[in-house]
């Protein structure tokens, strides 16, 4: 069952989603970008999924954006201008087909909280009947990531992780890459000169 909430989400989504993509600064499509994984935290709230919301909320709207802020910091806010204009003609029919194929493929879906759904039954009923015996932890959620998903959770755990060291080592770099790129000498010279005055040429008696 969609709401009225679930399109204006949608649209949101939408929006925030193209813009990000035709904007030129960069610092501006990473706060579109927190904006776009700040709404699909909520629309994964709606639907009880406060889990997967968390971690959207607190990684798509928080970690990652304070990463792509820092790269952009560190190397420019401006994007190279596209040369060939050529490829929106046909990137745009592709997502267009890709967003036509994936509404057709979720009007078969069953109605939210329906207690006949397939995720409402076999496998569900056990974990929030058996969990608390099985792990001792009173939120389910809880008990299944830490404890039946364990190892899927480590993964994902892993790939985080992974991520953000890549991440890290390419700001390092590119720091370490702008110090080689002064001139030789150029640091003593600074750090020779009084406070307030410039190193200048030697003047003779």
């Amino acid at each position: 069952m969609i709401i009225p909430l679930d399109i204006i989400i949608f649209v949101v989504l939408i929006v925030t989603a193209v813009l990000a993509l035709s904007t030129k600064d960069l610092l501006a499509a990473v706060a579109l970008l927190a904006t776009y994984s700040l709404f699909t935290a909520i629309l994964f709230a709606g639907v009880a999924a406060v889990d997967v919301a968390l971690v959207e909320a607190a990684l798509g709207a928080g970690l990652t954006g304070i990463l792509f802020v820092a790269a952009i910091m560190t190397t420019t806010r401006r994007s190279n201008p596209r040369l060939e204009v050529r490829r929106r003609y046909v990137v745009t029919p592709l997502i267009v087909a890709v967003l036509a194929l994936l509404l057709y493929a979720s009007s078969g879906l069953p109605d939210r909280g329906d207690p006949d759904a397939p995720a409402q039954r076999g496998i569900s009923v056990e974990y929030l009947t058996r969990s608390l015996d099985d792990t001792n932890t009173p939120n389910v959620v809880t008990s299944l990531l830490a404890d039946y998903r364990s190892m899927d959770t480590l993964g994902e755990t892993l790939v985080i992780l992974t991520a953000s060291l890549s991440a890290a080592l390419v700001l390092v770099r590119r720091g370490c890459d702008e110090e080689d790129d002064l001139p030789e000498g150029a640091g003593d010279l600074t750090a020779s000169a009084p406070d307030g005055d410039e190193p200048g040429p030697e003047v003779g008696p």
